[in-house]
């Protein structure tokens, strides 16, 4: 046991170099790999998180614009909606007017053709008063076959 004292006595010294050097390799480790990897990825969650924020926003105004969009449609459909209405209503109203004219006009046209179908009955009935005693001179001659006077 003296011997092992002794030999540990003889390279007491190595550790606390040993020691010295792993606190320089760790600090080297850290500093050289460990630092810029952790960087790296401290970077990467930044620009991850930043591109999650980017995204949100964008599928915000998306929904926006497509809520602003539904909205345009609806609205350009209830004004459409409504200048057809509008039209329907006035091709309705002109309609309605012109058939009141048209029978405004059939119905004057026909009391005026009444007038002149009136006029002509009462010259023909006129007529026919005038030709009658001559006529039924005719009938009678034909009839008892001689000419009768009147």
């Amino acid at each position: 046991m003296d011997d092992l004292l002794r030999e540990f006595m003889k390279i007491w010294w190595h550790i606390p170099a040993i020691m010295v050097m792993v606190f320089v390799y760790a600090f080297l480790l850290n500093w050289a790999l460990f630092k810029p990897v952790q960087k790296i990825l401290k970077d990467r969650e930044e620009r991850k998180q930043e591109s999650e924020a980017l995204s949100q926003r964008s599928r915000e105004q998306l929904k926006s614009r497509f809520d602003e969009y539904e909205q345009a449609v609806l609205e350009a459909h209830r004004k459409a909606t409504h200048i057809k209405e509008e039209a329907r209503s006035a091709a309705y109203d002109q309609r309605s007017t012109m058939l009141s004219q048209v029978k405004a006009e059939a119905a004057a046209e026909m009391a005026k053709n009444d007038e002149v179908l009136k006029k002509d009955v009462d010259d023909v009935k006129a007529d026919i008063q005038a030709q009658m005693p001559e006529f039924a001179r005719g009938i009678v001659a034909k009839i008892l076959g001689r000419e009768v006077a009147v």
